[in-house]
């Protein structure tokens, strides 16, 4: 298992700390916690391979851990993504993320899979063979 941390400790983007974002890389799983701007940049100064991302787990709908989001999605389009990409996040979370494709006239040619959260209590919310990912719920102001 290897966390990369690419972003924390910034509501906005700053000379020397970005917005929100971990990869997490377990067992020949890439996923990416939470997405904040400038996200994908960094991706790229690290030499991460785009494709690999299959799950994107955002935990909360503040501008800071989701706004590069929509941004990661339509460079996965123009760079020709056909694999799924599976989005968990809190309930809103598709609302958003199609608003913003509808309304930029943003097309992809994969599916995104929105597995919207809502409970007050820890879940399963991704498993295989290999990992078992569950939610830890917190009160965040």
């Amino acid at each position: 298992m290897q966390l990369t941390i690419i972003g924390c400790h910034a509501a906005t983007p700053r000379k020397n700390s970005q917005t929100t974002a971990q990869l997490l890389e377990i067992k020949g799983h890439l996923m990416l916690i939470d997405c904040g701007e400038g996200t994908q940049m960094q991706l790229r100064k690290l030499g991460v391979k785009f494709a690999r991302i299959q799950h994107i787990f955002i935990s909360h709908l503040h501008g800071d851990h989701f706004f590069g989001l929509i941004g990661l999605i339509s460079t996965f389009g123009i760079l020709n993504r056909e694999k799924d990409l599976h989005i968990y996040g809190p309930q809103g979370i598709r609302e958003v993320i199609n608003l913003q494709l509808k309304h930029s006239k943003s097309h992809v040619k994969f599916d995104l899979i929105f597995h919207e959260l809502n409970s007050k209590t820890s879940e399963l919310i991704f498993e295989d063979e290999k990992v078992e990912i569950r939610t830890v719920p917190l009160h965040h102001r």
